[in-house]
């Protein structure tokens, strides 16, 4: 528990510093299911078909065609990314909580742990967008027209993107995935908030308890954000014409209409698989990391 005055302080350093190192090493062992889950988003993209691929086939084709380096392509932005992201989406989280509910004030209702966690996953997402945009462009199928068969690595393909779209290219698609930010920290911080409060009955706080805890919140996360995930990655994918504008998809809205009325509702939940094949253990992972951390630096046993 975080303590007053220069504790507290003092506490919320530790809580960024490990916000961020957490996700960043826990992205190393999931990257190659994020990989997945970004080509499935595209799979059969405005086609009026009910065949798709599983996450692990896609992941064998993958190692087949492209080897390790395929799995694991856009790593070292992923980690950058899950760093700087998660400084904010689950750095702000607890200083958010505790700025509008007092620590002696008792339970914390539910709507302030969810507003906390979408403030801080929105205002992560605006922070991050071009490293959300380059990581998922960088994680292509390097024959995709928007991917690195283009442009060999995230500098590079940033510099593209402002020559042909300019600075405000690299922030394309704010707007859903900063709802699809907010939204999925909204399911993800508190969930695993009331299954810690919960677990505390049943376990003694630690790993195993960070472990199945995050897991289930990372479960939540999947099913509130995979429609708008889908999203995400078509508008950031998608070609765009001379001016700028994008080829497939007018926006937000335009996209979802067409995948809705072409592909069915179901499209919205291409690449669910993988995303929780990512997402669960990502999220367990990260959890854990960060209380082994909290825990080290902290003196907690």
């Amino acid at each position: 528990r975080m303590m007053s005055g220069d504790g507290t302080s003092a506490s919320y350093r530790v809580n960024f510093v490990t916000a961020a190192a957490g996700p960043a090493i826990a992205c190393i062992l999931t990257n190659p299911a994020d990989v997945a889950k970004t080509r499935l988003n595209l799979e059969l993209e405005l086609q009026s078909s009910s065949r798709t691929t599983s996450s692990l086939e896609c992941m064998r084709m993958t190692w087949v065609t492209e080897g390790l380096a395929g799995l694991q392509r856009g790593l070292k932005l992923a980690m950058i990314r899950e760093a700087s992201k998660n400084t904010f989406r689950i750095g702000l989280y607890q200083p958010i909580v505790d700025f509008f509910h007092s620590k002696n004030a008792g339970h914390v209702p539910l709507a302030i742990l969810m507003g906390a966690a979408s403030a801080s996953g929105a205002f992560s997402a605006l922070m991050c967008n071009p490293l959300d945009l380059l990581k998922t462009r960088l994680q292509l199928d390097g024959t995709h027209k928007r991917g690195t068969g283009t442009a060999g690595s995230a500098v590079a393909m940033g510099m593209a993107i402002m020559r042909e779209e300019g600075l405000i290219g690299l922030w394309r698609g704010t707007a859903v995935s900063m709802v699809r930010s907010g939204v999925g920290a909204a399911a993800l911080l508190p969930t695993n908030s009331r299954l810690k409060d919960f677990s505390a009955h049943l376990m003694p706080a630690g790993t195993v308890s960070d472990g199945f805890c995050a897991l289930g919140a990372g479960a939540a996360n999947v099913a509130v954000i995979n429609p708008v995930d889908v999203l995400r990655t078509r508008l950031y994918s998608q070609p765009v014409d001379v001016a700028g504008n994008g080829v497939l998809y007018d926006g937000t809205i335009d996209a979802a209409r067409k995948i809705l009325t072409i592909e069915g509702v179901g499209a919205f939940y291409k690449g669910a698989t993988a995303h929780f094949l990512r997402v669960g253990p990502h999220t367990m992972l990260t959890f854990v990391f960060i209380g082994l951390m909290r825990r080290a630096i902290q003196g907690d046993h």
